[in-house]
């Protein structure tokens, strides 16, 4: 489902599935800030690094956050055709309130807890 097979390459690349709203729980978010996220001290958000995915992907894993948690994420170019979702000092109650449940302690620092 989070891959497709492109028959030009021969090989699958990491895509977001169409129908991610129905598959994004707090517990997904939770997991993939744990594998992809970082706390940005400097401007106090959360930065999830999405470059392996198209923009539209992006996109759609954005408007799922805020569509499912009222949550804002918005998309950033990173790098020439790299995108990744960052949530604003704004919105960090909101988002630590739906995902510290179901981090680990030492994962917490994701999101700017210190244990």
């Amino acid at each position: 489902m989070f891959y497709k097979y492109q028959e030009n390459t021969g090989r699958y690349v990491k895509v977001v599935p169409s129908n991610i709203i129905a598959l994004l729980t707090p517990v997904a978010l939770a997991y993939l800030i744990m594998g992809d996220g970082n706390y940005d001290s400097l401007r106090n958000r959360v930065r999830i690094y999405t470059n392996s995915f198209t923009k539209a992907d992006v996109e759609r894993l954005a408007e799922a956050i805020n569509q499912n948690f009222g949550i804002y994420a918005g998309v950033m170019l990173d790098r020439k055709d790299q995108y990744i979702i960052t949530i604003g000092a704004n919105e960090l109650e909101k988002l630590r309130s739906l995902v510290l449940p179901h981090m680990i302690p030492s994962m917490m620092y994701r999101v700017g807890v210190t244990t």
